[in-house]
């Protein structure tokens, strides 16, 4: 008996493709289902996630009778039956009925959701994902495609949706702001509050100054840099006194109290190539001037008379030589030790006089430049000067066509003369007659 149905699976696998099956689809295709189902065949998924015709009503019941409960969830979603099939999915997860066709049948209900435009089944069993897992479970919502998440579900829904799932809600906001960039004040602010909360809840003690980076604390760090639209002062306040000093010169510096913040760096951090870099991340895109600036200020910070550290002197070395570029000579030989040696600011003094140089001869090629063009055009001054030509009666305006009755005129590039009144006019109304044009 088995090799007969063996053999009758593999006949009517064969000859539902061709022209026998004309007018016996449906027969044939419910007959192939059942024969699947109960020689428990790795074909029956294969025959339902393509285009059949197996009747639901007959192949529903043969489904359930041999517990072929994710195969029937198939056969519901291919009848347009997306309710019936999710709900049975689910009830499978749940444990309420067993078939072990999928051991990841969670994430595939989570796709199936994924890339549903039901708006309706999606709500329906958002808490259910959300409540199995949350990192999971927001995918929902987060790996939608795009333009239907754009048309269709609204971020304020979801964020209401996700305020009891703290997980979810931060995945959801990083979508937000990181992937679809999205500059809205309340997402970049709510989001860096959240980070901020779980920053603070790993770090039990205030007094507590753990050196080591915790991942909420590093994606707090590059929002506060690479955001320009969360609420500076707001966060400011929330910084205050809990033991976050780089979090707290990052905000001092989108305030512009870059002192403040270089302070905090230097004398609180001791950290002497963050402060560098923050002169660097603060001056990205600005001006030269900017830039000195900053520089400049933290120069003046190591060399202040309370930062007797010998780490600060040696630090206000090596800025010097590493970025002699920023600092304009002028302005910091005033400021360094008499104690300190040539040799020792070399390469400092060498970029400057090299920088000095640059500057000088680059201003007498603009000055060389400069005269070249004045003569060019004094030339063509006196070419025009000593020219002459004739005016008479018989020459006419070239924008009115009247004869010149006194001998003021205006004479153009091209040779054309035209009353000073006619050229006035033109110069005020550009869609007046050009010369030459008649009227």
């Amino acid at each position: 008996m088995a090799k007969c149905k063996r053999f009758l699976m593999s006949y009517l696998n064969e000859v539902r493709s061709t022209e026998v099956a004309n007018g016996y689809k449906e027969d044939i295709d419910t007959a192939l289902l059942k024969l699947y189902a109960e020689a428990d065949h790795d074909s029956l998924l294969d025959l339902l996630v393509t285009e059949n015709s197996c009747l639901l009503t007959d192949s529903a019941a043969w489904l359930e009778k041999h517990k072929k409960y994710f195969a029937l969830g198939l056969l519901y979603h291919y009848n347009n039956q997306d309710a019936a099939a999710v709900q049975l999915w689910v009830n499978i997860v749940n444990g309420d009925i067993h078939d072990s066709t999928r051991s990841d049948l969670y994430e595939y209900v989570i796709d199936f959701l994924t890339y549903s435009s039901d708006q309706e089944l999606v709500w329906k069993y958002a808490d259910w994902a959300l409540q199995k897992s949350e990192e999971v479970g927001v995918q929902v919502f987060t790996k939608r495609h795009l333009e239907e998440e754009q048309n269709s579900f609204n971020p304020d829904d979801i964020l209401t949706c996700l305020k009891k799932y703290p997980d979810a809600l931060v995945k959801y906001l990083e979508h937000l702001v990181m992937d679809r960039k999205l500059q809205r004040e309340e997402y970049h602010t709510h989001l860096a509050v959240l980070y901020l909360d779980k920053v603070l809840q790993q770090r039990p003690s205030a007094d507590s100054m753990g050196t080591e980076v915790t991942e909420a604390q590093a994606k707090l760090r590059h929002l506060l840099q690479k955001s320009d639209v969360y609420r500076v002062r707001f966060l400011m306040e929330k910084v205050q006194g809990a033991s976050l000093p780089m979090e707290r010169a990052i905000l001092h510096g989108k305030l512009e109290e870059h002192e403040k913040a270089l302070r905090i760096l230097v004398h609180e951090l001791r950290d002497i190539p963050a402060a560098e870099d923050y002169c660097l991340w603060r001056s990205e895109g600005r001006d030269p001037a900017y830039r000195q600036q900053l520089f400049h200020t933290l120069l003046t910070l190591y060399l202040s008379p309370s930062s007797s550290a010998p780490e600060l002197a040696v630090a206000a070395v090596d800025l010097l030589n590493h970025h002699a570029a920023e600092f304009d000579a002028a302005q910091v030989l005033p400021l360094l030790p008499g104690s300190w040696s040539v040799q020792l600011l070399c390469p400092f003094l060498t970029g400057a006089m090299r920088d000095s140089v640059h500057t000088r001869r680059t201003a007498q090629v603009a000055l060389g430049l400069a005269k070249s063009e004045n003569l060019i055009y004094k030339y063509d001054k006196m070419r025009l000067k000593g020219s002459s030509f004739r005016l008479s009666d018989k020459n006419l305006c070239q924008t009115c066509q009247n004869p010149f009755c006194e001998p003021v005129f205006v004479r153009y590039p091209n040779g054309g003369l035209v009353h000073t009144h006619c050229a006035a006019s033109r110069h005020m109304d550009p869609s007046s007659p050009r010369p030459g044009a008649r009227t």
